[in-house]
């Protein structure tokens, strides 16, 4: 079985960092398994090597814009001078674009797309469900990655016999032998004083994350509390302007990008996502598996994928937020309880069980 992954590029999001760690998985597991980007210009160095030490062909049809549709003409040509019986894209716009190209192609391989959002911008404008709806048909199956995104997605293009829930994953074995970090180290590095309390939100800076939600809790905790954001994006000034005008600057430390994700979130003594919504949170499952509690906003994609309502937080109120950060960080016995809690709810998402998912629907599509 031959597989061809389409997506825009290996980037920072969600789902890219997803792909980074799976695809090497089907690999493993036999998979005949190769990636198309529309442009790897933009892609995280470290994303790229990952995928290609597993001996993955990575393939560049270098188009500046992912918008242009010269991306359809380019992945059609691709796909009539290497045979594949399985195509499987990741996000918009590479969803269009490959609809198009299989739509004028003679000999159609089985054409899957994977939906990781409960929301985007398209949605917000009515004249754009039609071309929505026509974009979606060609594909033989969607997966969407929870239910909610199940269902606001068959709401929005009127296909929901082809839609299937398949979970995204965490690649477990990886979390489990990432070593801490020195804490001592990381915390002369970044001026915090040894007996602080550390909180890591590794996230964009972009909506709908909402690092100004914990700027603000931190304002309320005091300055024994400092808050470690990780990640980069459009919103970074904003924040950092609001940490200034909250008095809490020299509490908020700005790391960057990271690729030591899962080392950070282990060596924090809190890991937070304060967000207005997602797909499917890889953040929140890498948290629960990082033996550190968690704390998340009290919304879809993150609600679905936490053990119980002690792990969320009202979205966007600094104040609940604040209230149970201290209340975790003050009881030891609670602490303990919600990393055990956590440690045994995450099995369920170990990444090996998506691939497998994956696997058996590819199978099922061929010989049907």
């Amino acid at each position: 079985m031959k597989v061809l992954v389409i997506t825009n590029d290996i980037s920072q999001g969600g789902g890219e960092k997803l792909l980074a760690s799976s695809l090497p998985i089907f690999k493993k597991k036999g998979v005949d398994i190769a990636l198309l980007l529309l442009n790897a210009k933009g892609s995280v160095p470290a994303f790229l090597s990952d995928i290609q030490n597993s001996s993955i062909a990575i393939h560049d049809l270098s188009i500046d814009n992912f918008y242009n549709p010269l991306c359809a003409w380019e992945i059609r040509k691709f796909l009539e001078a290497n045979s594949y019986d399985v195509v499987h894209v990741h996000l918009f716009p590479a969803l269009y674009w490959a609809s198009l190209a299989v739509s004028f192609m003679k000999v159609k391989p089985v054409l899957i797309f994977t939906e990781h959002s409960n929301h985007n911008k398209r949605r917000n404008k009515k004249y754009l469900q039609k071309i929505e709806q026509a974009a979606y048909r060609p594909y033989s199956a969607i997966i969407a990655i929870t239910d909610s995104v199940k269902e606001k997605l068959a709401q929005w293009i009127n296909q929901s016999t082809k839609i299937q829930t398949i979970n995204n994953g965490v690649d477990l074995s990886t979390i489990a032998n990432a070593p801490k970090l020195d804490r001592s180290a990381l915390c002369a590095q970044l001026s915090i004083p040894p007996n602080a309390k550390l909180m890591l939100m590794a996230a964009s800076f972009r909506y709908p994350k909402d690092q100004g939600a914990v700027i603000k809790a931190c304002a309320i905790l005091g300055e024994g509390y400092h808050i470690l954001l990780a990640g980069e994006g459009e919103l970074k000034e904003k924040t950092q302007a609001l940490a200034v005008e909250s008095g809490v600057k020299n509490q908020v430390h700005y790391l960057g990008f990271r690729t030591d994700i899962s080392s950070l979130m282990k060596t924090v003594d809190l890991n937070i996502l304060s967000s207005a919504y997602e797909g499917m949170s890889g953040v929140t499952l890498e948290s629960l598996a990082a033996a550190v509690p968690f704390l998340g906003s009290d919304v879809a994609g993150i609600s679905e994928i936490v053990p119980g309502k002690s792990f969320l937080f009202d979205p966007g109120n600094e104040h609940d937020l604040a209230g149970k950060i201290a209340s975790i960080l003050q009881n030891p016995d609670l602490s303990r309880s919600m990393i055990t809690e956590a440690s045994a709810f995450v099995k369920k998402f170990d990444m090996e069980y998506m691939v497998d998912k994956y696997i058996q629907l590819y199978e099922m599509l061929l010989n049907r």
